[in-house]
């Protein structure tokens, strides 16, 4: 079915060197493969006696249905006494993306009543919750509306108006605080992490705090952001409700995404921007930002096929990045994530792609099969799960990608407001015949039969009579669908495998005497110096002397002026931007008693903390604090500190102070900023708690604050 260099996908087998997994008499697996750095031997996986409630699959592939009933078992296994789903066998907690994004793949057709249950786990004040992340959760980490995407799924899965009305206020609830917390008005765009990539430093340059990530935009967020308001719109329509302005939110964003994330000489969008004062794109690859980009028609069609073609894919599946970060132990970095895959295989599906299809299909079933069970993931070298910082068994959204394959592959389910939809895939080799029985679609039972391989409906037929290969959401009792696929005609291009590459480390600048000066970086051929986040400079050696007023060592600018610099290697690939330097540092006005030299704030009416400040020039100003929020560590918690910024009595937007460290209330760093036009004089200011600058913690949202920072802009 499917044969590379280092592994084999047979219909009853997956061969690899020295290792097999096969098929077993009675449906169950055997691999020798070592999943741990000391396993030997032999290891089975067997069916349960027992039949579970969910469809039975039978086809020509007896590989492809013992992963599919590996699948439902470990689905099974994954469902906790309330009846909602765990993250996998090491986290037995429901996750906000986690479960989203299974239910997206696969589970709302197959278990809407668990993934709705789910889904309710993490609604706290009717509005979805981001789970303990980056600087204490949101808005550092923002891509908890994938909650969104996975509602609107269930309710085309059962009809059910009254999980519509009650999950279209959550969404729009959340999304109101998001919006003012979150969007920038000057490009229009999303700020915070990349979505599911939330170890910084395995997808961020080190010098990347807290508070730089959340000022990032990223791909896969905005995606998200994306796809939810077009999910609000259908929504609305669906309760006849008078609101237009979802769409236009969509057609707004995704033109903001593709205006400033397309890199035309690549083929595929960036990563994310990022930058304090003036954003670069990051020229990575992100699988499931571009995944994503063409399941949710962000990306137009000229573009999608473009991104089938361009996005590295390597031979044991696609990366989750790309290229790696050089140093980094594998979990996000350096690895391939089978939910990821899965989405990759969906929008290549989509597009009729039968060779990525194909791909996809290999990956997902040769990690499944060799380590019998839906691990998390695996080094995309090796395709082992050995050497991965983390990885548990039974993942959930691994569970929900594999039976993706099937429900969203093979058999092409697609739901839609008037019924569900089929247009299948199967890639040459995979099979001529597969059929679910028992298959319950909101008031009907069915047994749908897929012939023939292909990408093309060459027929179907219902109950035995001429039909398309749709059936409408009222149709009642017990069915039978049968779909003849054939061959398009024509040819995709191949995906495009690559090898591994590893990018240059990020160099550590410093400017002194005026000269801008860097350590050599191993695997650099040239250095590129960035100004205000453009590039400026080419230079082979790691210095650079910068310009300076006529007749004096004073640097000629007056204003605000950042410089960044990046090795670049002979292969082209760039390492992340160095962190900036600014020969003109930032102004500060102290706050606070001079006892103390801070002030300290949390949540409430009575926190106000007064500005008050002059500037001698008019212009276009960054201001920001310096402060401290020792309330918990970088990675734990949800105290991320939030308020709103007023200057002379005008709303100016939201200032984040995420966590730096726990009891770290001495560690003082730069907050987000606002840009904010001023002219010369004395202003005066708020910081204040608004009702949307609620944490996730939902009690604590302390910071000490020691000055206000501003900086001049050209």
């Amino acid at each position: 079915m499917f044969h590379s260099q280092k592994y084999d996908v047979y219909p009853d087998r997956v061969v690899e060197g020295a290792y097999t997994a096969s098929v077993t008499p009675g449906g169950g697996l055997q691999s020798n493969y070592p999943v741990s750095e000391n396993a030997t031997g032999d290891r089975t996986w067997s069916p349960a006696a027992e039949p579970n409630a969910f469809p039975r699959l039978t086809s020509d592939i007896p590989l492809g249905d013992a992963l599919y009933n590996l699948s439902l078992s470990e689905l099974q296994k994954d469902k906790r006494s309330d009846g909602a789903l765990s993250a996998g066998a090491q986290w037995p907690g429901v996750w906000t993306r986690d479960v989203s994004y299974s239910i997206f793949l696969s589970l709302a057709i197959i278990d809407p009543d668990a993934a709705r249950k789910s889904l309710l786990t993490k609604v706290r004040r009717d509005r979805i919750v981001q789970d303990t992340g980056t600087g204490g959760s949101w808005p550092v980490s923002s891509d908890r509306e994938c909650w969104a995407l996975a509602a609107w799924e269930i309710y085309l899965a059962t009809g059910d108006r009254g999980w519509l009305a009650q999950s279209y206020s959550i969404i729009r609830n959340s999304i109101a605080d998001d919006e003012a917390v979150a969007l920038d008005p000057n490009d229009g765009l999303m700020r915070g992490e990349t979505s599911f990539l939330d170890w910084r430093d395995q997808n961020h340059p080190r010098w990347m705090q807290p508070v730089d990530i959340y000022e990032s935009k990223s791909l896969s967020t905005n995606t998200i952001f994306y796809a939810v308001y077009r999910v609000l719109a259908a929504m609305a329509k669906e309760q006849n409700l008078a609101d237009t302005s979802w769409e236009q939110k969509a057609d707004h964003l995704g033109k903001a995404v593709n205006e400033n994330f397309w890199m035309p000489s690549k083929g595929f969008y960036g990563e994310y921007l990022y930058g304090p004062a003036w954003q670069t794109l990051s020229p990575r690859s992100d699988a499931l930002g571009q995944a994503l980009t063409m399941l949710t028609g962000l990306a137009p069609k000229t573009r999608q096929a473009s991104l089938l073609s361009s996005v590295p894919v390597m031979e044991y599946g696609i990366p989750t990045v790309y290229p790696q970060i050089p140093d980094m132990r594998p979990y996000h970095n350096r690895a391939v994530w089978p939910f990821v895959q899965a989405l990759w295989s969906m929008a290549a599906a989509d597009h009729q792609d039968e060779a990525a299809v194909a791909q996809g299909l290999a990956s997902v079933y040769r990690a499944s099969a060799l380590f019998l069970t839906n691990k998390e993931n695996f080094v995309v070298e090796t395709g082992s799960p050995v050497g991965t910082a983390i990885n548990s068994d039974r993942q959930l959204w691994s569970v929900a990608g594999n039976l993706a394959m099937t429900y969203r592959v093979l058999f092409g389910m697609r739901l839609e407001p008037l019924g569900l939809r089929f247009a299948p895939v199967v890639p040459a080799g995979w099979g001529q015949h597969r059929s679910l029985s028992g298959f319950h679609y909101r008031d009907a039972v069915l047994s749908i039969e897929i012939k023939g391989h292909g990408s093309h409906v060459k027929s179907t037929t219902l109950d035995g009579k001429p039909a398309e290969p749709f059936l409408a959401a009222d149709l009642k009792g017990a069915h039978s669908l049968v779909i003849e696929l054939e061959e398009q005609g024509t040819r995709m291009p191949q995906p495009r495998q690559v090898e591994g590459a590893i990018a240059p480390a990020t160099p550590t600048l410093q400017l002194s005497d005026g000269t801008l000066r860097w350590a050599p970086v191993e695997g650099a051929e040239h250095y590129q110096v960035y100004q205000n986040g453009r590039p400026w400079q080419r230079v082979a050696a790691g210095s650079l002397s910068l310009p300076v007023a006529s007749g004096s060592n004073e640097p000629a600018i007056k204003t605000r002026t950042d410089y960044q610099v990046t090795a670049v290697g002979s292969d082209g690939f760039a390492s992340f931007l160095s962190a900036p330097v600014q020969p003109i540092p930032s102004r500060k006005v102290k706050l606070g008693s001079s006892e103390l030299g801070y002030i300290s704030t949390d949540q409430g009416a009575t926190q106000d903390v007064p500005l008050s400040f002059d500037v001698d020039d008019s212009g276009k100003y960054l201001v920001a604090f310096e402060y401290a929020n020792g309330s918990d560590s970088i990675e734990d918690n949800s105290r991320c500190a939030l308020r709103t910024l007023y200057i002379d009595a005008a709303r100016v937007g939201p200032i984040v102070m995420p966590q730096r460290g726990k009891d770290a209330w001495t560690d003082f760093g730069r907050s987000s900023g606002q840009l904010v036009q001023l002219g010369p004089g004395h202003h005066t200011g708020v910081l204040r708690f608004e009702p949307e600058d609620l944490n996730m913690d939902g009690k604590t949202n302390a910071a000490r604050l020691r000055a206000i920072l501003l900086d001049r802009l050209p």
